[in-house]
Parts: C-alpha cells; structure tokens; sequence
C-alpha cells in the first residue's frame, strides 16, 4: 500500500501534468478558433473527451450507474459546463487578455472556499505561495483591472464555478473512482455543451473540418480534455483545495513559455510574471499537509450526493 507521503507525490506530478496539458492548448485553440466558432470547438473536445472516458471506464467493469450519479452531475455543471461555457460567453465581449486578468481571481475564489467551506487553516507558504500565483497571473497578462460588464460577469461566474468544482473534488471525491467521475464529468458536460453549439451552427453554418482542424480537436478532446480531467480528479482529491487552486496560476504561467516556443515575442516582465506563478505553486505545495484540519479520506467524508446513490443517509 503506499505511504500519504508517496500518495501526495504522486498527486502534485498529476496536478503539475494537467495543468502542462492546459497551457499546451491555448495556442492550439488560438489556432482552431479562426477555422471554427468557440461552442463548436468546446463542445467537439468534450465529445471526443467523453467517448476515450467513456471505453476507458466501461474497460474497467463500470457501470452507466456509476458514471450518471449525482456527484458526476454535479461536475460535470460546475467544472465542464459552466467554467468553459461562461467564458466563451463572456469572450464575446471581453479581450482576450482581461480574460485570462479574471483567472487570477481563480486561486483566491478556491482558498475563499477551502476556508469558509472546507475549514482549511492555511499555512504561512500557502498564503505567499497564492498571493505568488496571481501576481504572476497578472504580470503575464499585462493589463489593467477591467471595468465591471456582462462579459467580465460572467467569466468570473465561470472562475467562481470552476472554483466550487475544484473544492468539491477535494471534499467529496476521495469514495469516487476517479475515472468514473471524470467519466460521468464529460459525460454531463457534453449534454449541456450541446444545445450551444447547435445554437451557433444554426447562426454560423457548418465549419469546414479540414485535416488540421480535426487534429487539433482531436488533441484537445483526447489531451487537453480527457487526460486532464482525469489527472485533475485524481490530484485534487490529495492535496489541499488552497494548493489546488494555486496550480490553475501555473496555466498562463506555462502558457507563455508555450507561446513563446511557437514564435511569440520574449518579454522579460511577462517572462518574470511566469516564473513568480511557479514559484507561488512550489511554496504553496510544499506545505506541511498536517497543519490543514480537513483530510479528505474516505472516513472523513460524507458526501449527500454520493451517500445518496449508495442509498445512504
């Protein structure tokens, strides 16, 4: 059986790798998105995503019973459907650039709720390591705090959902097969992507899917979508929501170093912003696990959405 210590280990490389996978996808969505609109492209990466899940955990002897429970649901809302729907809503009338501003608010929403709802007592690392986190953020992108409107809204609805998900999955799912619950996640996520893109093919018309165009679905429904949920599930459930939380700073942080192997211009600042968001992520992932009074065992947990299935109380 292996050690917390081993367990934890394992845990942060899933994290690190997921969130490697994350940034990796943004210059392939950049390019993408100028072949396809944003409903179909999401909503194509959750198909192909749901299907790989899908074989894989039926593979595994699982049952639709376990992949369609309340807790995947819930997921597969907070996590899939919301965070990526809200924020192609909101990118119809916000910049690029405010948008990834408003992901900074994403490790303060997940440390708001590790405290006020998980009772997490953060350490001393933890706190510089969020703080890091997004003023790499905001160095990265460079601009100014954007002036409060609907697209800003609702990009931070999505932060805030996506939020919610991450903290969920740290108190709840450590009684849930992760592949079964990043499963039943895309599953949900997909059902409730799918009227949108109908939508924006009734407006837009169909896209020509080229060879390219097909590829990079394929690469972010399989990698960018699949491999990390999976990976995000099985992380989070191991370390703190606060440290979970702090990792999303990683995103724009590698992001750029991505942007800059396919030919973007070097800035120092944002190049400094990427490596104070890495540093913010070490500290605060390598606190010491016993100062936090919530440990997410199976014992310890007792999830109404999952008790429910199992006919609990």
């Amino acid at each position: 059986m292996l050690t917390d210590a081993t367990q934890r280990t394992k845990a942060l490389l899933a994290l690190w790798l997921a969130v490697a996978i994350w940034a990796s996808t943004f210059v392939v969505s950049q390019d993408a998105l100028t072949r396809v609109g944003p409903a179909v492209l999401t909503t194509a990466r959750f198909a192909v995503a749901a299907v790989i899940l899908v074989a894989a955990s039926l593979l595994r002897g699982a049952s639709l019973g376990d992949l369609l429970g309340k807790a995947p649901a819930f997921c597969g809302i907070t996590g899939v459907a919301l965070y990526y729907g809200l924020q192609n809503i909101g990118l119809m009338t916000t910049g690029a650039g405010t948008a990834a501003l408003l992901q900074a608010a994403l490790p303060i929403a997940t440390a708001g709720l590790a405290i006020g709802w998980l009772g997490e007592r953060l350490s001393g690392r933890e706190l510089v390591g969020v703080a890091l986190s997004v003023l790499g953020i905001m160095l990265i992108v460079g601009v100014g705090i954007p002036e409060p409107g609907m697209g800003e809204l609702a990009i931070l609805s999505g932060v805030v959902a996506y939020a919610v998900y991450t903290a969920y999955l740290h108190r709840y799912s450590a009684d849930v097969d992760p592949l079964d619950l990043a499963t039943g996640s895309a599953l949900y996520g997909l059902v409730l992507l799918t009227p949108w893109a109908l939508w924006e093919l009734i407006n837009d018309g169909t896209p020509q899917f080229s060879v390219g165009l097909l590829g990079a679905i394929g690469y972010l429904g399989a990698l960018g979508s699949a491999s990390t949920l999976l990976l995000w599930t099985a992380g989070v459930r191991r370390v703190s929501a606060t440290t979970a939380g702090a990792f999303t700073g990683a995103i724009p942080a590698l992001g750029y170093l991505f942007a800059l192997a396919t030919g973007e211009p070097l800035s120092w600042v944002k190049l400094g912003g990427g490596f104070t968001s890495l540093l913010g992520i070490a500290l605060a992932s390598t606190t010491n696990r016993a100062r936090h009074r919530h440990d997410p065992t199976p014992a310890a947990t007792s999830n109404p959405l999952v008790a429910g299935e199992d006919g609990g109380g």
